[in-house]
């Protein structure tokens, strides 16, 4: 007996679903037919209306769906490589600054006058005394103070130990100690941290995206 196009749009449907064992069970018992003449009736739709391409999307997006850790883990990548990505432009620009910076600036000799002290607290619980020192420097006969921008665990000069200031010739309040530390730690703590979050995203891009 033949299907209805009630039933043949039954099991077309069935057939788009993927769900091909129920469809041979309904021809079956519709059509009064052995589990062999079903499954050749159920084949023989699939190529008439061509539900292979369709099938084989459905199954992608169904792996898709059941991977949801693939998804997190290429989120996590791209949040951590966007993020030290970012650090290293940072970076970048504040060492072509202070390249820049050195180049149009005055050098005039200074020294450590003070520190000023505060406590930084620890993952441990505890905490540490950090030290931020406070320069003194003299430019066309006026006397300039500048308090450091950056602060160390300890004492990296001892007081009215001199140092190499570089003045900006446009304002004499713009300065740049001339060490290492001072031009060159926080280019390299967020050097580091670029990289360290870029490299740690891109295995989470690539390994975890996988699973």
């Amino acid at each position: 007996m033949p299907l209805t196009p009630e039933q043949k749009e039954h099991v077309v449907g069935l057939l788009e679903m993927d769900d091909k064992l129920e469809a041979v069970r309904y021809l079956k018992e519709t059509m009064g037919v052995s589990a062999e003449h079903a499954l050749m009736l159920a084949e023989k739709l699939e190529e008439e209306v061509e539900v292979n391409p369709l099938r084989e999307r459905l199954q992608a997006l169904k792996a898709r769906g059941n991977n949801p850790g693939g998804n997190v883990g290429q989120l996590v990548g791209s949040i951590f490589m966007i993020a030290g990505g970012i650090m290293l432009v940072v970076v970048a620009y504040i060492t072509v600054s202070n390249y820049q910076f050195s180049k149009r600036a005055i050098p005039v000799p200074g020294k450590v006058i003070a520190y000023d002290t505060y406590e930084s607290d620890n993952d441990n619980g505890g905490s540490t005394t950090m030290y931020t020192p406070t320069f003194q420097y003299q430019y066309h006969g006026q006397a300039y103070t500048h308090k450091s921008s950056s602060s160390s665990s300890n004492q990296e000069f001892e007081i009215n130990e001199p140092v190499d200031i570089l003045v900006d010739p446009n304002d004499p309040n713009e300065i740049l100690v001339d060490t290492f530390w001072e031009k060159y730690l926080l280019p390299f703590v967020l050097g580091f941290m670029g990289a360290m979050f870029s490299g740690l995203g891109y295995m989470a891009y690539r390994v975890m995206g996988k699973r």
